[in-house]
């Protein structure tokens, strides 16, 4: 880890720095006395948010959804993680056993340890779905007759008519039909997960969306001009169309900002980039290999790999074509779209979706 930029998660209106630890660091010995945290905080408004009930004996109890996938990081090499996590906060946890679903439950004598002990394991649960894939994504159908008509007039300028010896495959192209702007990416790990992002896409109408529209009016926008995503125009893995709306921009930032204090983002960028891919070398790799589904997002997570994508030279297409306008639309909808799936509409299939 950089010390200099370590990696930051945000619970609600909180921000953690994680340290990165190994299994065998969790281990206490049986002479050590239990950690205890200092409480920076005099009061701890997150507890408000906890449904935290009183059993009996007198325990307090919270349960709460986690994937099972990440099971196993709750509890840690031989129970180790639980085993720390129930010392230092003097609760107990208990997770659902491997292959079943179901809540984790945390149990405590105080409010304080109680709220503790499932803060922690939420930023368990962060720090994992951030390693995961990712799932599914917030976009806006950019897929009008005059966009998608405009957008196979580029394509085709840029196979025909550039310089001899330009060589760019038809595939590495977006199918017209999935043209969309991008607000933000998540790994969604089950059924449950996936009807939590659609509620909260739907909470997002009222609490963002309508005041937006209330204030700008219908929001229409324009594609016009290319952007890429690396330093060098040579060796160039994402083309894309540049898109400028200041009230789709606030709706976006907002809806990102929700969805990370909802737990199922991470921070990774101080405002959402609207952009709308049109050439992805990625979309290459998966024509050879799944039915040509050209896929959104691998760019835009940290830590994977970039090292083995395939590049190519767009400084041709950035001359010619830089300034080329594919036309504007009405953002009529706001979409949860699954990754590599398409609907019978040929855009990609919609976990939920919101109206504009």
């Amino acid at each position: 880890m950089d010390v200099l930029k370590p990696q930051l998660m945000w619970i609600g209106t909180r921000c953690y720095r994680v340290n990165l630890v190994t299994a065998q660091e969790y281990e206490q010995s049986e002479e050590s006395k239990a950690y205890i945290e200092e409480d920076l905080y005099e009061e701890d408004d997150r507890e408000l948010d906890y449904d935290i009930q009183l059993k009996e004996g007198g325990k307090l109890q919270t349960s709460f959804h986690v994937p099972s996938a990440f099971f196993a990081m709750i509890i840690g090499n031989k129970g180790a993680t639980r085993r720390r996590l129930e010392a230092e906060t003097k609760t107990q946890i208990i997770v659902p056993k491997q292959g079943t679903e179901g809540d984790v439950i945390v149990k405590g004598t105080s409010t304080k340890a109680v709220t503790a002990c499932r803060q922690r394991i939420e930023l368990i649960v962060l720090g994992a779905r951030n390693k995961q894939h990712f799932t599914h994504f917030l976009s806006v159908p950019m897929i009008s007759d005059e966009i998608k008509s405009n957008f196979i007039k580029f394509r085709e300028k840029v196979l025909t008519e550039l310089p001899s010896g330009f060589n760019l495959d038809e595939s590495l192209f977006q199918k017209p039909e999935k043209l969309h702007l991008t607000l933000c990416m998540m790994s969604l790990m089950d059924n449950v997960d996936r009807t939590h992002a659609a509620q909260l896409l739907q909470d997002c109408r009222e609490s963002i969306i309508e005041l937006t529209l209330a204030e700008f009016g219908p929001i229409e926008v324009r594609l016009r001009g290319l952007q890429y995503m690396n330093d060098d125009p040579s060796a160039v893995d994402v083309l894309y169309a540049k898109v400028e709306s200041e009230p789709l921009q606030r709706i976006a930032d907002q809806i990102m900002e929700y969805f990370i204090a909802n737990g199922l983002m991470q921070r990774q960028y101080g405002h959402v980039k609207l952009h709308a891919t049109l050439i992805n070398s990625v979309f290459n790799r998966h024509h050879r290999h799944s039915h040509g589904e050209g896929e959104e997002g691998e760019e835009r997570r940290p830590h994977h790999n970039r090292h083995h994508r395939d590049k190519f030279d767009a400084t041709a297409i950035l001359r010619e074509f830089g300034e080329f306008d594919f036309g504007a639309q009405k953002v009529t909808e706001i979409h949860l779209s699954q990754r590599f799936s398409t609907a019978c509409n040929g855009f990609y299939e919609a976990t939920g979706l919101v109206k504009l």
